[in-house]
């Protein structure tokens, strides 16, 4: 039971990870603004990255299939 608080605190961090790419959507005319360019074009930020996403994310799982997926997930979380 001891370890039980570092599932908690992988899965928290997990989840804030994931859901901090979605902050870029809600002051997106903001950001439109201060680059100088149109809320369609600042769009595009939010497309490319997730595209590099979607892509990146298969490849890296097959480069590391052998790691320790506990290691593994530390050193993601540790990079990003």
């Amino acid at each position: 039971m001891k370890n039980i608080w570092k599932v908690y605190v992988l899965a928290l961090i997990s989840f804030l990870v994931g859901t901090s790419n979605y902050i870029v959507s809600g002051i997106l005319d903001r950001i439109a603004e201060t680059l100088g360019t149109s809320v369609a074009a600042a769009g595009q930020l939010i497309t490319v990255y997730s595209l590099a996403y979607a892509i990146g994310t298969p490849i890296l799982m097959a480069l590391t299939a052998k790691m320790d997926r506990r290691k593994l997930l530390l050193y993601s979380l540790g990079l990003f």
